[in-house]
């Protein structure tokens, strides 16, 4: 098991060794799973990481300005993975539900579901 987690909250994360793209390393993400799933599933998250490189991707979304969020970061939706909660250790802050909101939409768009109301 691992904290308790609710959508939209930033954790600073240790997600190992990335290979190719992938993102690694210590760095923020973002739990993006609805407690739907973080109920039952008390050892996973579904997050998504920042990173401080603006590529100028339309799915990247920008966090600056989010609560935890110091420094000029985006959300990089097309990263979605799934963690062991034991791999998250500070809480950081949340996202906004406006921002929240945006990520989903970005979810559904690549994932070929309805858009999130």
């Amino acid at each position: 098991m691992g904290p308790e987690l609710a959508p939209g909250q930033i954790w600073w994360a240790y997600l190992g060794e990335g290979v190719g793209r992938e993102q690694g390393g210590r760095r923020p993400v973002v739990v993006v799973a609805d407690y739907e799933y973080l109920e039952p599933v008390d050892a996973l998250a579904i997050v998504m990481p920042l990173t401080r490189t603006k590529r100028g991707w339309p799915n990247h979304i920008q966090a600056v300005g989010e609560t935890g969020i110091q420094t000029d970061s985006w959300i990089m939706t097309e990263q979605v993975r799934t963690v062991s909660r034991l791999r998250l250790h500070t809480h950081m802050g949340s996202l906004s539900p406006a921002t929240l909101n945006t990520v989903k939409w970005w979810s559904s768009v690549f994932f070929g579901l309805p858009a999130p109301k």
